[in-house]
C-alpha cells in the first residue's frame, strides 16, 4: 500500500532506494514531508490529467502519512501496528478519546498495555529555577527496530539483535473435549537494540522542587506493547547564599556592632545579576528578619509576580573591648541593675 511506504519514506526522506531511519526526530519527519508536499503538490504538476489525478493521491497520502507520524500518540500506534492501526487511532480521537482506548480500552485500563515508567532524578541550580533554562538529559533505552522483522541481514538492522520474549495466548488440550486457553512467553521475531537518546528539559521560571517532566512514550520499547513515559525529577542543589521556601528566598547577614547600632546601607547581586539595595536605619537586634517584597522567586505559571526576600540578620560582636572603649560605653550607655536582668523559657 503506497501510504504505508509514504508513513516510511516520511520518516526520513527516501531517495535512490535509501531505506529508512528507524529514529527520526521531529524536524527530519517535517523535512521530509516539506520536500515529499512540494513534489506532490497538485499547483506543481505540469503532465496529463491521469498524472495530475496521481499527484494528487500521493499528496493526499503524504499529508496523512505526516498527520500521523507528527501526533505522538498516533506515531505510537503506527510503529506498533502500521497504518491501520493509526487510523483506527484517529476514530478513537476524534469520538473524544485517546487513540488508545480503541486497543486497550478507555480510562485506567489503557495502562495495562503500556510499559513501564523510566524516572530520572535531574539536578538543577537555584538559578535554573529563578530564570528558567534548558537542560539535557541522555537516556540509554531499549528500541524496536522498525522494519528489520526477519532482516538482519539488511546494513540497517545489523546492529540489531533479538527482543525480549512476547506474551501470547494459545489454545491448550485440558482433557477429552477440553480445551483452554493460556498465556504463554514466545520468542519475539521482531529485533532491538540499545540506543542512546537525549531529552531538552524545559527548566520554567519558579518551577517547584521535585517537578515532574514528562516525555511520552519515551521508555524503553518492547514489541506489541506502548512504551511508558520517561519522567525528569527535578532535583534542586544547594545554594550558598539563597535558600528557597516556595515562592520565597532567604539570606543571613552578618553585621557589626556599629551598625547593628547606627544603621547602615548596602548592596548584593540577586540570582539573575540584579542589585538588591539594602538600608537600615537605627537599631537591627540580633536575630531580625526584615522582609523585601517583590525579591523571591518567580511564581510558577505567573512569573510576572514573585514571592519575598528575607533577611535574618547576626550581629558580630567584639571579643573584647579595651580599657578605653569599655570606659566610653560605660558613660554612652544607659546603667541597668539586677531588676533589668531578667530570666525566660
Amino acid at each position: 500500500m503506497f501510504l504505508a511506504r509514504v508513513a516510511v519514506v516520511v520518516l526520513v526522506f527516501v531517495s535512490a532506494g535509501r531505506g529508512p531511519h528507524p529514529a527520526a526526530r521531529d524536524r527530519e519527519i517535517k523535512s521530509a514531508y516539506r520536500k515529499l508536499s512540494v513534489k506532490y503538490h497538485p499547483d506543481k504538476q505540469t503532465g496529463g490529467k491521469k498524472e495530475k489525478e496521481e499527484a494528487q493521491m500521493r499528496f493526499q497520502e503524504v499529508t496523512e502519512a505526516y498527520e500521523i507520524l507528527s501526533d505522538k500518540e498516533r506515531r505510537v500506534l503506527y510503529d506498533h501496528g502500521g497504518i491501520g492501526m493509526a487510523r483506527k487511532g484517529l476514530e478513537g480521537q476524534q469520538q473524544g478519546g485517546s487513540p488508545f482506548d480503541m486497543f486497550f480500552g478507555g480510562g485506567q485500563q489503557r495502562d495495562t498495555g503500556r510499559g513501564k515508567n523510566m524516572e530520572i532524578e535531574m539536578p538543577v541550580t537555584l538559578e535554573d529555577m529563578y530564570n528558567g533554562n534548558e537542560k539535557a538529559a541522555t537516556i540509554k533505552r531499549r528500541t524496536v527496530c522498525r522494519n528489520c522483522k526477519n532482516k538482519g541481514h539488511l546494513e540497517r538492522c545489523r546492529a540489531c539483535g533479538p527482543c525480549p520474549k512476547e506474551k501470547k495466548m494459545v489454545h491448550r488440550r485440558a482433557g477429552p473435549g477440553m480445551v483452554v486457553q493460556q498465556e504463554v512467553m514466545v520468542e519475539s521475531k521482531e529485533r532491538c537494540k540499545r540506543e542512546e537518546k537525549t531529552l531538552t528539559a524545559t527548566i520554567e521560571k519558579g518551577m517547584p522542587d521535585g517537578e515532574e517532566i514528562v516525555f511520552k512514550y519515551e521508555s524503553e520499547q518492547k514489541p506489541g506493547q506502548i512504551p511508558g513515559d520517561v519522567v525528569l525529577k527535578l532535583k534542586s542543589v544547594g545554594h550558598p547564599t539563597f535558600k528557597r521556601s516556595r515562592d520565597t528566598l532567604a539570606i543571613k547577614m552578618t553585621i557589626p556592632l556599629r551598625a547593628a547600632l547606627l544603621g547602615f546601607e548596602t548592596s548584593f547581586k540577586h540570582l539573575d545579576g540584579h542589585t538588591v539595595h539594602v538600608k537600615r536605619t537605627g537599631v537591627t537586634k540580633p536575630g531580625q528578619t526584615i522582609r523585601i517584597k517583590g525579591e523571591g522567586m518567580p511564581k510558577h505559571n505567573t512569573p510576572s509576580e514573585y514571592g519575598d526576600l528575607t533577611i535574618t540578620f547576626t550581629v558580630d560582636f567584639p571579643t573584647q573591648i579595651g580599657a578605653d572603649l569599655r570606659e566610653g560605653l560605660s558613660s554612652l550607655l544607659p546603667s541597668f541593675t539586677a531588676a533589668d536582668l531578667k530570666l525566660s523559657s
